[in-house]
């Protein structure tokens, strides 16, 4: 029970910590898929934490890495130690029916996702493949003379874009925000995006997924900002971010646009602008979000363990 406990303050400490953490640092400095990175880790490390609490507590015998919490909390594992037999097979019975109840609310709401998805998706891709027409970069251009680009999914995923951004944007700007979009397609953001959605849908009362979707979907364009700017420049992607800005057009169900939260975007673009890191160093960030609350729900248990055995002394 003791390695279960440790478990589930880490996934409630990265739930209820990581929204608070990583949010304010959108308009810092930091890479944003750094943040990116963050944020994904956060929420595996909640729902890895939040299941492996629910296993341990339903192992037949001592949990892997049990002996080795307990012996940290040593004190505190003889408390849990006296607890009844029966208590500790109702908690990992109703852990179990919760997790069961989540899993097949996120598998119902990801079957229709989907199938929406899929749907708008085909529906879209008919309507432009007749009214748009493709050049020599693969790129379906409307004929409308309002600026606006937007990346569909897709196998393939495609990039869609209006004649009047084209004559509003001289041709590096016009490459910047087709670079924007293709960062979209190659970086999965789609995908990335609909599975926030869903597990806010799933689990709306917790604050690390009830804030996802909204961070995310910043997060996403603010990284496909920074590829758009290692592929031309900072001050190019300025230049077209607050031309296509002005676009009053709503982006279509199913797309990322180059639209939305312009003043931010600008603001990240001047102070992080074209900086490239290291594969590693997204890896750590995940690491990092994952590992740091766990550790710190050790440390917590660790502390009180050491009340528990200092009180009997002190009475």
């Amino acid at each position: 029970m003791t390695l279960a406990l440790v478990l589930l303050l880490g996934a409630a400490l990265i739930s209820m910590a990581a929204p608070r953490m990583l949010g304010p640092l959108a308009a810092t400095a930091v890479p944003p898929g750094i943040l990116l990175a963050g944020w994904l880790g956060s929420l595996a490390g909640a729902l890895f934490f939040g299941v492996s609490a629910v296993v341990t507590l339903a192992w037949p015998d001592h949990a892997p890495a049990e002996a080795a919490v307990e012996a940290v909390v040593q004190c505190l594992s003889v408390v849990f130690h006296a607890v009844q037999p029966w208590i500790i097979e109702t908690l990992a019975v109703i852990g179990a029916l919760a997790l069961l109840a989540m899993t097949v609310r996120a598998v119902i709401l990801g079957r229709r996702y989907a199938r929406e998805q899929v749907r708008l998706l085909d529906y879209h891709r008919d309507v432009v493949s007749i009214v748009a027409r493709s050049r020599e970069d693969d790129v379906m251009w409307l004929a409308h003379p309002m600026p606006m680009a937007y990346s569909v999914a897709g196998r393939p995923g495609f990039v869609v874009a209006t004649d009047g951004l084209s004559q509003c944007l001289s041709g590096s700007e016009r490459e910047a925000v087709l670079a924007h979009e293709r960062a979209h397609l190659r970086g999965s953001h789609h995908l990335i995006v609909t599975a926030c959605d869903i597990l806010a849908a799933v689990l709306p009362a917790v604050p690390l997924f009830a804030a996802a979707p909204s961070a995310v979907k910043t997060l996403v364009e603010l990284t496909a900002d920074q590829h758009a700017a290692r592929a031309t420049s900072t001050a190019t992607v300025c230049s077209a971010l607050t031309v296509v800005s002005a676009s009053a057009l709503p982006q279509p169900a199913g797309a990322l646009g180059l639209s939305n939260e312009t003043s931010l975007r600008l603001l990240k673009l001047r102070i992080s602008g074209r900086t490239r890191c290291p594969k590693v160093s997204y890896a750590t960030a995940a690491a990092l979000s994952m590992a740091m609350p766990v550790a710190t729900a050790l440390v917590v248990l660790a502390a009180t363990s050491a009340a528990v055995c200092l009180t009997p002394t002190l009475a």
